[in-house]
């Protein structure tokens, strides 16, 4: 026998860092949170994240949607942009209270035309809480928030933010997974503000 074949430590040493290299890849594997687009608060349910939760992202993807979506002055707009039937008018926040700057009683003139919102992007990372109390306390110290989501005329799902004070839409990251029941932006059974 030759002398190389016993010694081991060598062997053992490749082996070591061929593991620690196992660990790491898969660190990067499925386990990394990823979005998840639904298009209701029941969708989003079925998937395993309790009701509360998925009802909580969906009224704030509703929120920042009415907030950061395209405005449109009027219905031919927004339809030109996004496409017949798939917009609403909203009203906005600033003249529920009664009285425009004037002082004088609101009209129906106060309101803004945006794209129906189709579904919402959800942190696969919500179905690992527990209940209502875990996911306050997670939002309490995460800077997550649940993301609205669009179809314009072309068919591409869009969502929008606010920068330098200009609403901006980008397309939804390709990575994220959906799940619907109707194919993604279809008819939901849901009223409001959702559309296909």
């Amino acid at each position: 026998m030759r002398r190389r074949f016993t010694r081991k430590s060598p062997p053992l040493l490749a082996l070591g860092t061929i593991a620690a290299s196992g660990v790491m890849l898969s660190g990067c594997g499925d386990d990394t949170p990823q979005e998840v687009a639904y298009s209701t608060p029941q969708e989003c349910s079925q998937s395993g994240i309790d009701l509360q939760i998925c009802e909580a992202e969906y009224q704030e993807a509703l929120q920042k949607h009415l907030a950061q979506a395209p405005h449109y002055t009027d219905l031919k707009s927004c339809e030109a942009a996004i496409g017949e039937g798939k917009c609403f008018q909203a009203t906005d926040p600033t003249a529920q209270a009664g009285q425009n700057s004037a002082g004088q009683t609101s009209g129906s003139g106060s309101g803004f035309f945006v794209p129906f919102m189709t579904g919402y992007l959800v942190s696969s990372a919500l179905s690992n809480l527990s209940g209502y109390g875990a996911y306050r306390d997670y939002r309490s110290s995460s800077r997550y928030s649940s993301t609205p989501i669009y179809r314009n005329r072309a068919g591409d799902t869009l969502t929008s933010t606010i920068s330098g004070g200009q609403r901006t839409s980008r397309p939804v990251n390709v990575n994220t997974r959906t799940v619907s029941r109707y194919g993604f932006g279809g008819r939901s059974s849901s009223r409001g503000f959702f559309g296909g």
